[in-house]
């Protein structure tokens, strides 16, 4: 296959970034010695060509950070669903022993309330999480 000057025109981005491995630069700075008024074109109008003065991609680093965070958040948000449901159901729970059958809605209020705020504490903030996770499509 030959290299155009289309090719290496979608290559000029990341060439003039920094961003390119060393085999682009290689083909591009091999196809500028080929043909120095190209290059003498594209050096010429760079801003011209690509007028938003191209900036590389986030650093690696912040994006491994960012994926980290988001599977943190994504983990969290399991779990809170799972703490949410699980506290929502208790106050209807059944509990048998004894050949006698307890329901702690009607046998302990109290303690079934207070596994029922917990529940709404836990649907509150697994909400809140997934608003923050729906932010970033997720």
């Amino acid at each position: 296959m030959k290299v155009t000057s289309e090719v290496i025109l979608d290559l000029i981005p990341l060439y003039l970034s920094g961003d390119a491995s060393k085999d682009t630069i290689k083909l591009v700075e091999s196809y500028f010695e080929s043909d120095p008024d190209f290059e003498r074109r594209v050096r010429d109008n760079s801003y011209e060509l690509f007028p938003n003065n191209i900036t590389s991609p986030q650093k690696k680093e912040i994006e491994v950070k960012s994926l980290i965070k988001t599977k943190k958040m994504i983990k969290l948000r399991s779990y809170l669903l799972g703490f949410a449901i699980f506290f929502s159901l208790v106050p209807f729970s059944f509990l048998a022993t004894n050949g006698k059958t307890y329901w702690l809605l009607l046998e302990a209020p109290k303690s079934a309330m207070v596994y029922g705020v917990f529940g709404v504490i836990f649907w509150i903030v697994y909400f809140v999480t997934k608003k923050r996770l729906q932010v970033t499509g997720l």
